[in-house]
């Protein structure tokens, strides 16, 4: 009986020093409740790819557009003479294959089968045999044997239909004082030159 208090007694004492250290735990928890992890560094920022994108797009774009379809006009000795579709870099062998190739008596020495085309260009096929006359669209070849209205002395502007000696000297003067002349319509600035006359030289002078 003696023995069996003592066990009591012991499992008693146990539990209360148990007891004790969970009211213990508990204290500290409520009154000491765990640090929050807080950083004085900033977040990291998530790079904007929206920028990189749509300059990608833009540059794509403007090659696509570089790349754009131009009109060729193709006669003479061809099978099928016409305007066509091609794109820039491409030859003058691409738009006579376009147009069918070349016709039996085709003088084909009489294109540069490797020049690069250009919009509104024309390309002329001769016959064997056939005098060719250029009739190319190429503003520097149309203006080859035309008179440079900008560079021209007294002598080579009189050799322009209605210009004589004040006339020449009236568009030297102008030059000198404003500049070289932009455009066909400029020379009605220039005193005793009209419409008529600006009309008879449009096919004969350059301006470069």
């Amino acid at each position: 009986m003696i023995l069996l208090k003592k066990h009591l007694n012991l499992v008693t004492g146990v539990g209360f020093f148990l007891f004790l250290l969970l009211g213990i735990f508990i204290f500290n928890q409520i009154n000491h409740p765990p640090d929050t992890v807080t950083s004085s560094d900033p977040l990291p920022l998530v790079k904007d790819e929206t920028e990189k994108v749509d300059s990608g797009t833009t540059k794509n774009e403007e090659e696509v557009v570089g790349l754009g379809p131009i009109m060729v006009d193709v006669q003479g000795s061809v099978n099928r003479p016409g305007v066509y579709e091609l794109n820039k870099g491409d030859r003058v062998i691409d738009a006579i294959k376009k147009a069918g190739g070349f016709l039996e008596e085709a003088e084909w020495r009489s294109v540069n089968q490797a020049e690069k085309v250009t919009d509104e260009m024309i390309i002329y096929v001769a016959a064997k045999g056939e005098e060719v006359q250029s009739i190319s669209s190429d503003p520097e070849i149309e203006t080859e044997k035309s008179l440079n209205i900008n560079a021209a002395d007294l002598t080579e502007l009189q050799t322009l239909s209605g210009i004589g000696p004040s006339k020449a000297q009236s568009i030297i003067s102008y030059r000198e004082e404003f500049g070289p002349f932009e455009s066909i319509e400029e020379l009605l600035e220039v005193r005793g030159i009209g419409e008529k006359t600006i009309e008879e030289w449009k096919d004969k002078i350059k301006f470069r």
